[in-house]
This record gives structure tokens, sequence and C-alpha cells, in this order.
């Protein structure tokens, strides 16, 4: 997707190989489900090596708050900041030298933040030294003054990311190592949609760097993370019947309950993987709003169009937060049979609460429209940076593998599919993690024992098992990263023909081959030769991801550090700040954002009773539950009176029996049209060949004509 959408048609099944296999350059995505049991499953194995058993258990979603609402953010002041072990070399080297950064130790794509208690050893992307020493007095304020007096430059800035809502913080005095920030008088507001802590991660401006470095080269000197406590907090009240001794182990009790809900108000957090603390002040108010629209966001920029809709970049009313708005018209979908996948994406994205996967805060309609309000991740593409680079180095592409890996099992254990792994489907977000996006060809309720045999994805990263139509599970996505790890370290996905044909024909019968080991090192080959075996039940990964977290590639990882963010990542994105567009095309962001008026006939009561339950602006289980209203554009407040004129007149948040059955009477028709198109394929029919990649490089998924 990048924030390029694609829109999705429906699915034929793939003919044998002899037949034709192209592809046209439209965004449209083939798509429509089909699932059929498998003879057997295999039974997922978990070894408890460097923290996989506990990486597993913390991929679980946390419970959702109780109510939505907004945690409101202060940051007062820190003390004892110190600067990291070499780090003194790039302030002048006043006051002596410690061991250099990169010396001793291992790495995971950048450093490991100093001071992790892990004992692992060996190669991994960037280095960390065991433990954190104390600055010589006055290291991290031998940056420029005047007159005594610091420069707000080179002052320290805290990063606050809640939920992927990333903000810098300046601080505005002070010195470096006891700065002050603005306290209660400068508040930032964040949007919460469900229970997830307060990251805050310390950096320093390196006083070395060129004009020209942005952020890129700032030196990190800790972390903190707070557990707001989602509930708004109201006074004690004594029961006056009871004794003095009583009210006071009663307001003791009380007291002792409230630590357990987590912090309110202002307290100082110690700071990890650095010296000294910070204070930070959270409140929770809830937000008795019932519902979004169109209205509450003010539209900034364009970033993505499709055929479907586009994304923008807006900024919501009341918090000022950034997001990604991606707007869906409904005509649209339904003409092309797409509802039930739109629908499919939001159920993910609402259940899903991982780390490398982006979030989804809310979702709403219009009579005329479907939106979806993302995190704005404003990093860029994978694809724009391993386009840029030609290919990464072995480090940095493990620790891309890494995390993908785990955002992919996390998928797995809600028994999805993702099915289109690719870096135009990858973002980084400000410091260099990744971000999973685009769930529009996710297949839904994969148990380990079922198949699909829906003909969907890119081509150059499609599965064996799909071009032969026998049926596939979850083990194409391990397919797909194998893919990716080869293009991340190579430059090009191992069976890549500019003729569509012979790409698939190189998928299904050509040796993997590989360049020499100082770009593909021994344990990198061993791992894609695994992954990329054609046979699905030996493929690596057949037994779950703890199978290939357990492989000697990823050895130095410890998978709950990883999980946990507590990996710097060696490239940070040049980002100015979270309105920043500069690594979005400039074909989307020059043009004039606008919520397009949509001409044509209002769509049938039946029509829109498809989108029941879709709006929604706190966590949901299912789309039985979510609640939610439709605006229409006369104004009117959004609820079911004001919907009446073109919804039934029922509970229009959960579809009836009726509306349940009309369902799957259209599955019904989806399936025969399937077969009719798979008939097609067979003859010769229904796909045209068509180049690979589209005017900017990026891959294009599969359509039927």
């Amino acid at each position: 997707m990048s924030w390029k959408l694609t829109k999705k048609l429906k699915d034929t099944h793939l003919a044998p190989l002899a037949n034709t296999f192209s592809r046209t350059s439209s965004t449209s995505t083939i798509v429509n489900e089909k699932t059929q049991p498998a003879s057997t499953a295999a039974s997922t194995t978990s070894t408890d090596t460097n923290g996989i058993a506990a990486s597993e258990a913390n991929a679980n979603p946390p419970p959702p708050p109780l109510k939505p609402g907004i945690l409101i953010v202060t940051l007062h002041e820190g003390r004892g900041f110190s600067l990291p072990a070499g780090a003194e070399q790039a302030f002048g080297g006043r006051h002596g030298s410690t061991s250099s950064i990169g010396s001793g130790g291992f790495s995971v794509a950048g450093s490991m933040r100093p001071g992790s208690s892990s004992t692992n050893q060996g190669s991994l992307a960037g280095s960390y030294v065991s433990a954190r020493p104390q600055s010589a007095t006055g290291g991290i304020n031998a940056v420029p003054s005047s007159h005594g007096r610091y420069s707000s430059r080179y002052l320290p800035y805290a990063l606050v990311d809640f939920d992927k809502q990333q903000v810098f913080i300046n601080s505005v005095s002070g010195s470096p190592e006891n700065p002050l920030w603005a306290g209660e008088t400068t508040q930032y507001k964040f949007d919460v949609s469900r229970t997830t802590s307060l990251t805050l991660s310390l950096y320093i401006r390196n006083p070395q760097a060129p004009p020209n470095a942005g952020r890129s080269q700032d030196i990190f000197i800790g972390t903190c993370k707070v557990n707001p406590r989602f509930e708004e907090v109201h006074p004690y009240e004594e029961d006056p019947k009871l004794s003095k001794k009583d009210r006071e182990k009663a307001a003791a009790a009380y007291a002792e309950r409230q630590k357990t809900l987590g912090q309110a108000g202002a307290e100082w957090n110690e700071i990890e993987y650095g010296t000294g603390a910070l204070k930070i002040g959270v409140k929770f108010v809830e937000n008795r709003q019932k519902s979004l629209s169109i209205e509450d966001f003010e539209l900034l920029k364009v970033v993505g169009k499709g055929s479907f809709g586009k994304v923008m970049q807006v900024m919501k009313r009341d918090t000022r937060r950034i997001y990604a708005l991606k707007t869906i018209r409904k005509a649209h979908i339904i003409s092309r049979s797409e509802v039930a996948h739109t629908l499919a994406e939001r159920s993910v994205l609402s259940q899903i609460n991982n780390p490398f996967i982006v979030p989804l805060k809310f979702t709403f309609q219009s009579p005329e429209k479907l939106y979806f309000v993302l995190a704005f991740v404003n990093g860029g593409e994978l694809f724009h940076h391993l386009q840029k680079e030609q290919r990464f180095d072995i480090n940095r592409s493990r620790f891309y593998a890494a995390e993908l890996l785990c955002a992919l099992e996390c998928l797995h254990g809600f028994n999805v599919i993702y099915r289109d792994l690719k870096p135009e489907n990858i973002l980084l977000d400000y410091t260099g993690h990744i971000a999973l996006c685009d769930f529009g060809l996710c297949k839904l309720d994969m148990k380990d024992e079922d198949k699909t045999n829906t003909f969907c994805g890119t081509p150059e990263y499609l599965a064996p098992e799909l071009l032969h139509g026998s049926g596939y599970t979850k083990t194409v996505d391990w397919w797909t990263l194998g893919v990716l790890l080869y293009e991340m370290l190579t430059g090009l996905p191992p069976f890549y023909d500019e003729n569509t044909n012979d790409m698939y024909r190189k998928i299904l019968t050509e040796p993997l081959h590989f360049p020499g080991p100082e770009i593909v090192p021994p344990a990198a080959r061993d791992l894609l030769s695994k992954l990329l075996d054609r046979d699905a039940n030996r493929r690596l990964g057949v037994n779950g991801a703890a199978e290939i977290k357990a492989h000697h590639f990823f050895h130095s990882i410890d998978w709950r550090k990883l999980l946990d963010r507590k990996y710097e990542p060696s490239f940070k994105p040049n980002v100015v700040d979270e309105r920043d567009t500069a690594n979005f095309d400039r074909e989307f962001t020059s043009e004039a954002p606008t919520d397009s008026y949509v001409d044509g006939p209002m769509l049938s009561q039946t029509m829109q009773q498809q989108f029941a339950g879709w709006s929604y602006n706190r966590p949901v289980e299912g789309l039985g539950d979510a609640g939610g209203s439709v605006i229409d554009r006369r104004g009117n407040s959004d609820g079911p009176h004001n919907v009446s004129e073109w919804l039934p007149a029922r509970d229009w948040t959960v579809p009836t029996e009726t509306d349940v059955r009309g369902l799957e009477e259209e599955e019904e028709e989806e399936e025969e049209e399937e077969e009719r198109g798979a008939e097609e394929l067979e003859h010769g029919k229904g796909v045209t060949t068509s180049t690979v990649s589209s005017d900017n490089g990026r891959r294009q998924n599969i359509r039927e004509q």
C-alpha cells in the first residue's frame, strides 16, 4: 500500500503453469475467498531461546480501556543526564574518552540500548556496551554556549510515542545535564483508543553533525516508559461512620489501589539505558464524543491516491494530533464485490496491537464513503529507502526481518494470513522501526489446518503453492519473508524477471542462486534456503514462528527486547516533525487536500446495510459490537434517528438474519464468478501480460481483466 491505495477485485483460481500467467499495470488486485481444510496440521513448537517464548506471550493484545478518551502529557524537567560511552568524542573530547560505541559487543541493526541485561554475543547490526558509565563531570554540558547560556538547539529533546503517535518535544532552558521543559504551560494531547504505554526516548544533537544531517546523527541518551492510568481520578471520600483509625486504614488501602491503576499526575521516572530521571505528567480525560465525522479533522496534504479514493494527512481538531485518513468510496467497493474484504481489513486493524503494525485509531462513515483513521508514519516506505540505497547490509536486513517476523507472528496468532508482504507495504517511523500497513489482502479465520485457494498478491512474491492452485496455508507468509530478506540483501527478488510468465516459471523450477558470502553470509544463505523451500510442508515456519526465531541467523537477538523496541536502529529517516511529508511522492503532496463530492444516485438501504457497525471510536472485538453513526450531508448530528431516511428502521449497528442471508447469497455469487474466471483462465482468457512495475517503480498487485 505504502499510502498508495490499491483496489482489490475478485480473484480467480489460477490455471496450471502451461496456461498464460500475466497481469496488468493497474493497481487492482484479485480477491475472493474459498477455504478448505488441510489434510494435516503441524503442531506448533516453542523453544525458549533468546526470549522466544516470552516474546510470544507478549504478543497478545492488552485489555482495552473501559472508555475512549484523551491522554494529556506534560514534560517538566530532567536531572542527571549523561552521554553514552564514546559520545564525548563528538563533544570535543575535553573530559576524556571511553571505549567506542562500536567496540566489543554485538549488533542488531543499530546499537542495542546500553545497559541491557542481555548476555548474548554475536553479530547483529550495530553494537552495544554492557553498561552506561557516568560521563565525566560536565561531559554532556560540553556543547556550544554563550556566556554560560545554552542554545536550545543543543539541549536534549524527547520523542514521545503513544500508540505510534510520535511527537518531538524540545526542552526550553536549563543545561544538557539538567534540562527544563515547559511543564503545565504546554500540554500534548493523545487520542486513546486502547490501553498501551507511553514511551519517551531522549536525544541530544551532535555538535559535529553536518548542517544537512537533520536528526539522523542525534545521540540517544536514554528512554523511559510510563503506564498511564486510563480512568479519571476522583477524590477519595471518607466514610463518616468509620472510626478515625478505620478511616486511615481505608484511605491507605485506597491510595495503594490507585497505584496499581497506573500513573496519574506528575511523577519522576527513572531513565533506562542512560542515567538520571525525567519528571512526566499524565492525565486521562474521558472523551464523551459519541462519533466522528470529516468535520473533526483538518485536511493538510494528500499523501496517496488509488482507484477507490485517497489517503490524506490530517490533524484532529481537538487533540491536534496528526493522522493518515484513508477514504474509500462505497459505490466502488460494492461494484467490485469488495465489501467483505474492506470489513476484514477494518476488523484486523481494530484488534491488533503490535509495535510493528500501523495502528487503526478510528473508523467512521458518511452515506457515500468509508473512512480509516490511522497513525501517520512518515519515515517513508522501505521500498523508497531500498530503491535509494540499492541494498542493505546484513545487519540492517536482519533487523527489519526480525521486526517483520514479530508482526507476522502476531497476525498468525489471530488466525490471519497477511499475503502481501513487500517493501511497498512497510513504513519506517521516526526512530527507524518498521510499521506494516495495508491489510486489504488479509485472509481471516485461517486456523493451522485450513487452506485457501485465493490467487492474489504481488508477482515477485507469489509462493509456488499459490501458482500451482492447490491451496495454501499461513506458510505463504514465510515464503514472502524469505523473498523480502533476499531482496534487502541483494537488491532484487530471487526469481525476478521482466517477463511475468518467465518469472512464474522461475519461481516454480529455477534453482535458488546466491551472490558471494560478503553479500549473503552462510547463515543468511541457510535461512533463505529454508524459507524459500518450494515444499510448503518442509518450509521453515510450518510449525510456527518460533522455529524461524531459533535459526542461528537470529541467534544474537533477544526477542523479548526486540518486541519491546529496546534495540536502537542504526538508520533513522530524516524527519523534521510529525507534519513532515518529504518522504512522500510530490505528485500527491502538491495536490490540494479535499474530501471530494461523490456524484451519482444515493445507495439503496440494502447496500448501506452492508456497512452497519463500521464506525467506532473505541476498541472492539468484532463488527457486531462496534457501534457508531453515519453523517448525512445536511450536517445533522449522527445517530439512528438521522439515518432512517436511507437505512432500515432497526438496530443498524448489528446485521439481522436477513442481512446475513443476503451476504451469504452474495458470497455464493462470488464463488460462482470465481469458478467462471477459472474456466476462462484455462482457455487463456481473462488475464493479459504486462510489465512488472509501474511508472514510479512500485510493484503492483494482480488483477483479473
